[in-house]
């Protein structure tokens, strides 16, 4: 069969093909089109990175009236106070707690480490500028970075969005009732008492760090003993908790 035969019949079967199968090829071609178009703008939407939530860290006025010479035992009561009127839970605050008598054992705030420099209740260093933030924060808002109102506000500062790493406790310190967790959270999360190299028995196996998942906490047993004596002594004080000591929070 002449080759030009073939061609001319392949012509007439495409053109009857176009004649008879036109509309339907024109809705196919449409449909096809507007799929594409749908596919580019999904593969758009998805492309784009959200922008991350703004989160504003709170930033609280704590007032305590109570006189230099109280003891230990008061001193201990107004922690719990503060704290728990600052939005956390009794088991979370207790957790707090139990650090800052490893840290502070007088509950000085003025204390200073010598061996690394590290500050007050909750021994900020200068890693990350820790240390200088919170001096930045005081004079920035008229409070004394050496006092406890001052030191508490720039926890309650960089746990609830200033500081990223802090900030994944802070769900957990309002809710909890497990001062046991909180404690070893705490530990890991905002004294970062933590290290790759063996320092005791008891390994970080919490959700909240990860990329500190088998590492060595410093001093665990001590702050989680602190943590459940506290516990017990203040769960059931609640709001009366340092009632004594009249001390009045206001949140801004």
């Amino acid at each position: 069969m002449h080759p030009l035969y073939i061609i001319g019949n392949v012509n007439l079967i495409w053109q009857l093909i176009l004649k008879t199968d036109r509309r339907r090829l024109i809705i196919i071609a449409a449909a096809a089109v507007a799929a594409a178009v749908l596919i580019v703008a999904a593969v758009i939407a998805f492309s784009k990175e959200e922008e991350p939530e703004k989160i504003t860290p709170r930033i609280i006025s704590l007032t305590i009236d109570a006189p230099d010479d109280i003891p230990i035992e008061e001193k201990e009561r107004i922690l719990f106070k503060s704290l728990t009127a600052a939005g956390f839970s009794p088991a979370g605050a207790c957790g707090m707690m139990g650090n800052i008598a490893v840290e502070s054992s007088d509950l000085d705030p003025t204390v200073i480490n010598e061996s690394n420099g590290a500050f007050g209740l909750f021994q900020w260093t200068d890693v990350g500028d820790r240390q200088q933030k919170l001096k930045d924060f005081c004079r920035e808002n008229a409070m004394n970075w050496g006092s406890v109102e001052g030191q508490i506000a720039f926890a309650v500062y960089e746990l609830s969005g200033a500081d990223p790493i802090a900030c994944r406790l802070y769900d957990l310190l309002r809710e909890t009732d497990d001062p046991y967790t909180a404690a070893a959270e705490f530990t890991a999360g905002f004294e970062r008492c933590i290290t790759d190299t063996k320092a005791s028995g008891d390994r970080y196996t919490g959700s909240l760090y990860p990329e500190f998942y088998g590492q060595y906490y410093q001093g665990l047993k001590k702050r989680i003993n602190k943590a459940m004596n506290y516990y017990e002594r203040f769960k059931d004080d609640g709001d009366d908790a340092g009632e004594e000591t009249q001390i009045n929070i206001t949140i801004e």
